[in-house]
């Protein structure tokens, strides 16, 4: 294995660490203790960190995206550009999944996010309750989380399968 195929490869899984540690921390501990506080500064404060992590979160499939191109294209080349059908089936489970959940993140963002951020700002900031709309909406935005909290880690062995062969 190549110095630079060594630093792919961290650069991979810290990327990984970055996008599901994020996914995790938002779920343990920063969803749990916003709904401790009080309506108003809770929808704000949760909105200030759906922005945060969704920052975060395309840096990391950025970089999940380039170096695992370039494993790729290094582990072909060790290989003489045969990969085998057990590695080209395992990389295209992962690779299905990898796109799922990238799909699950583009709905957060792009269908929810706004409407998030346009309910959020439109609740007074003295309410003492959730609005409905905002409500469903975080729902919706929390089960993508969810159902990629779940896909995550399955991806992730099976990258751990194609290191291996």
């Amino acid at each position: 294995m190549t110095q630079l195929h060594s630093v792919s490869l961290l650069l991979h899984l810290l990327a990984l660490a970055m996008w599901l540690g994020g996914i995790a921390f938002f779920l343990i501990v920063f969803g749990p203790a916003v709904h401790d506080l009080k309506a108003g500064l809770g929808l704000r404060l949760l909105n200030r960190g759906r922005i945060t992590f969704e920052l975060l979160s395309w840096t990391a499939i950025g970089l999940l995206f380039v170096t695992g191109i370039l494993n790729l294209v290094l582990r072909s080349q060790m290989t003489g550009a045969h990969l085998g059908q057990y590695y080209l089936t395992i990389l295209s489970v992962k690779l299905l999944l990898f796109v799922v959940m990238l799909v699950h993140h583009a709905l957060q963002v792009f269908k929810y996010g706004p409407k998030i951020a346009s309910n959020t700002n439109q609740a007074a900031i003295t309410t003492d309750s959730w609005p409905e709309a905002l409500r469903a909406d975080w729902q919706k935005w929390f089960m993508l989380l969810k159902i990629n909290a779940t896909i995550g880690p399955i991806a992730t062995l099976l990258g751990l399968a194609l290191v291996r062969r």
